[in-house]
């Protein structure tokens, strides 16, 4: 008979957990508190099309999402693109991805653009092992690596934009590995698959559905206590048993749940989140040349523009041309908490002061969408930190972003924390199997 693995969410981490389960040999049942599966990877209709709430796409060296879509029959559903990057500082578009890019960024002196350029070779090229800069803090790194002025100019509104005024904390780890992440050293590929992250997650819980397991939304976890052998775990008010049980949440929400000698057991965190406002506007006509622009203006009330479908082919939006506008902060900000009409007037005012041509004509509409834990802050020496797999001798265990460093936060890393996660397990309770036999 299959041992029962319950697993606590239905985003990417939980989903693909219960994939690897199945292929294990066990009975994985996901339980997701909300009405829809994929986590940040929800989606909503617009006139019979599906599109994403948050912008997602898919790297070329994402290599673990990219095995999962093969095993799932999804890989021929893939498109990729060369993508690039935009800056926009003083009111100028400046293309930021190229040798000759840099040299003509009118935003620095011509010293400080040949400094920042060894600095990102030296980056991206040369340092190709950096866990020491675990222990290094990223803003001290890239004044050493920079200067003052370029940190200044180009660094700490991008540090801003994603940790505001937690940047302070953050590694230079997180630097090196997300440059490397993104471009590798060379030229930006970007990819999507037909029907969007709602196809990935609904293709893997009717997979995780017909090898045996069990998905379930509205199912919403009040505790967890182990009890015997075995987790009771109580769900929308009744009680469930399992051989075991897989946390995606992330720790803060894990702990309200905790009972028991688990409550006792949970590894102590205090790891912080961003929380994203994203204010989606559906165009008719393309807004920019670039995929992502970092927009350095204090006018501007986001931090940065992402035109998705520089990646996502127009006939699969209806022939719209999806852009993002985004802010990360605390999710008890104000600027979080935002009325959205607030924020749709301010979006549409705010590119059309920076585009030149863009109107509020060119707008079809505007949706407004919010996730409060979506970017952990990582802080200095957090490789020290980081929780294992398996809540001390419990058989309780993680997969969730608390333990994704010193990888970027993203479904391909989720991906690889669920097999670290399976693989743990099934050591795990195969050795309590060979015990209790004993």
């Amino acid at each position: 008979m299959k041992q029962r693995v319950g697993i606590i969410g239905g985003g990417i981490a939980g989903l693909a957990t219960a994939h690897f389960l199945n292929q294990e040999g066990f009975e994985p049942v996901v339980l997701e508190a909300g009405d829809h599966l994929g986590g940040l990877g929800a989606h909503f209709e617009h006139d019979g099309v599906t599109l994403d709430r948050y912008y997602h796409v898919i790297l070329d060296s994402d290599v673990e999402l990219c095995r999962l879509l093969g095993d799932l029959g999804l890989a021929d559903r893939l498109v990729w693109r060369e993508t690039g990057m935009g800056f926009l500082v003083d009111g100028v578009l400046y293309p930021f991805n190229t040798p000759v890019d840099l040299l003509r960024f009118g935003a620095l002196n011509l010293l400080d653009r040949l400094r920042t350029g060894l600095g990102a070779l030296y980056i991206t090229k040369f340092k190709r092992q950096a866990l020491d800069l675990d222990l290094v803090p990223a803003q001290a790194w890239l004044q050493r690596l920079f200067g003052p002025r370029v940190v200044a100019r180009i660094w700490d509104p991008l540090l801003r934009a994603k940790f505001g005024d937690r940047r302070d904390r953050v590694p230079a780890y997180w630097i090196w590995n997300t440059l490397n992440r993104e471009k590798n050293g060379g030229q930006e590929v970007k990819g999507y698959v037909r029907g969007g992250y709602r196809a990935i997650a609904e293709t893997l819980a009717t997979a995780i559905v017909r090898a045996g397991g069990t998905v379930r939304c509205g199912a919403a976890v009040e505790a967890i206590e182990p009890e015997g052998d075995g987790v009771r775990v109580r769900v929308a008010g009744h009680d469930e048993r399992f051989a075991a049980v897989v946390s995606t949440l992330p720790m803060g929400l894990l702990s309200r749940m905790a009972r028991g000698s688990l409550a006792a057991a949970l590894p102590s965190s205090e790891l912080q989140y961003q929380g994203c406002v994203n204010v989606l506007l559906l165009l008719r006509r393309s807004l920019s040349p670039f995929y992502w622009t970092a927009v350095v203006d204090p006018s501007f009330p986001f931090q940065g523009v992402v035109e998705t479908t520089h990646v996502i082919p127009t006939e699969w939006t209806g022939g719209r041309h999806l852009v993002y506008v985004m802010n990360y902060c605390d999710a008890a900000t104000e600027l979080y908490q935002r009325a959205d009409d607030v924020l749709r007037r301010q979006a549409v005012d705010g590119l059309a002061r920076l585009y030149p041509g863009f109107t509020a004509a060119d707008v079809e509409a505007t949706y407004v969408f919010r996730a409060p834990h979506v970017e952990p802050v990582w802080t200095v020496g957090y490789l020290g930190q980081r929780p294992p797999p398996q809540i001390g001798n419990q058989p309780v265990y993680l997969c969730t972003t608390a333990q994704a460093y010193p990888r970027v936060t993203a479904w391909n890393t989720s991906v690889g924390l669920a097999r670290e996660t399976v693989q743990a397990i099934v050591a795990d309770l195969r050795a309590r199997g060979t015990a209790k036999a004993a």
